[in-house]
């Protein structure tokens, strides 16, 4: 245990020129970086990913402004906490980090106000959530506000390589690579999984590290990272990248999102963003859901695989969701418009409408909106695909019927 705490100890930089990350913001010579060198106090909200280094810095702010750090959690302080901890210091400056909070109430909100006015602390909020919603305009116009990013493969790099070095670790370059790698941009999942080889006794190339990995304890919101990773699925397919759509499709299957869920976002976005640039898209997705429904997992990842590479590689048209919108902005708009009496399921209807397979190319001049919204035009073909066939066909008929 003793040990274990020793390399973890290890990893933290012990003031603010050992810092990594954040350059652009807390760097040396930054404007953050100048009030915590000159001791002046100050109010800021630090927001990013987890695992950037926004507890850390707050800790070495402390540390260097030589002031204690109070160190509390939105969730579970309340104003009487709050009230005890600035009567404890008895005005003598001290650092009050918040973290999470953007789940600070309205009241614990206008209870910092007077402090943050008066400069009876240095406050730091830590939060994960964009604060601009959460936090009252009251707080906001006393407080900067700092937006820290996910660390860069070669800052996890140096992260690892520092700690290593000061906790007398032998890593190889390899090893430390794959971390940073498999980290994702957050050191603290570096840490851990560096820590998790270690107990493993697997610290060089030759492990199996990829097998170890899996095993690593990770910390995820799992539910907003479901999300995320359909939005990215999507947003890969109509962007027309089948490599990264395939890498997404992956990353949802494995991190156990339904695959009759990945189907339906399929089915959807062949009408919304394929559409009639290539009609048979739509057959695709269906059938990949059916396949689905059918096979189940681990078979049916093929047909979603197919699926997916398909809808990437088909031209795009997105006319049918236009029309679509047109159409109900329209029907909204006029929704007391009675239907003209040719169109109507009536004896007198019938009489008066015109059979369009009664004509010379199954097609006759003939009017089918209400008096009320004529020549209205929904549908606006941008001839993407299989939709020039639709294009040139319909333009004909219209200049048939002007004349």
């Amino acid at each position: 245990m003793e040990d274990m705490q020793r390399i973890l100890q290890a990893f933290e930089p012990a003031n603010l020129d050992e810092f990594v990350g954040q350059a652009g913001v807390a760097g040396a010579g930054r404007p953050l970086r100048t009030f915590i060198s000159g001791r002046v106090p100050f109010s800021a909200i630090i927001w990013g990913p987890p695992g950037c280094g926004k507890t850390t810095f707050a800790r070495l702010t402390s540390a260097q402004m030589e002031q204690e750090m109070e160190y509390v959690t939105a969730v579970s302080a309340g104003v009487p906490e709050l009230r005890q901890i600035v009567a404890r210091h008895g005005g003598r400056p001290f650092v009050l980090v918040v973290d999470e909070v953007h789940r600070f109430n309205r009241v614990q909100q206008d209870f910092l106000l007077p402090m943050l006015e008066n400069h009876l602390m240095t406050f730091i909020g830590l939060t994960t959530e964009n604060p601009y919603a959460a936090l009252s305009p009251a707080l906001r116009s006393r407080i900067f506000l700092f937006k820290f990013v996910a660390l860069q493969t070669a800052e996890i790099v140096r992260i690892m390589r520092l700690g290593c070095d000061k906790a007398g670790l032998g890593v190889e370059d390899a090893v430390i690579s794959k971390v940073a790698a498999f980290s994702s941009g957050d050191a603290r999942i570096a840490i851990h999984a560096l820590v998790w080889l270690y107990q493993a006794g697997s610290l060089t190339e030759g492990a199996n590290l990829t097998e170890l990995l899996k095993e690593v304890p990770v910390a995820k919101n799992f539910e907003q990272e479901h999300y995320d990773l359909a939005s990215a699925f999507i947003k890969s397919i109509r962007g027309s990248d089948p490599d990264a759509a395939m890498y997404y499709l992956a990353r949802m299957i494995d991190a156990g999102d339904d695959p009759v869920f990945v189907a339906r976002r399929m089915i959807i976005f062949a009408a919304e963003d394929v559409g009639l640039a290539n009609p048979l898209a739509m057959v695709v997705a269906v059938a990949a859901y059916d396949a689905v429904q059918a096979v189940g997992l681990p078979e049916a990842m093929l047909n979603l695989a197919e699926a997916a590479i398909y809808l990437a590689g088909s031209p795009k048209n997105n006319s049918v969701l236009g029309a679509l919108r047109r159409a109900r902005e329209i029907a909204i708009q006029t929704r007391n418009e009675d239907t003209p009496t040719h169109l109507k399921n009536t004896r007198t209807g019938q009489a008066l409408y015109k059979y369009p397979h009664a004509f010379p190319g199954a097609w006759i001049p003939q009017e089918y909106f209400p008096t009320g919204v004529r020549d209205r035009v929904v549908y606006l073909p941008n001839g993407t695909g299989y939709e020039r066939v639709i294009q040139s066909y319909l333009k004909g008929l219209r200049n048939h019927k002007k004349e």
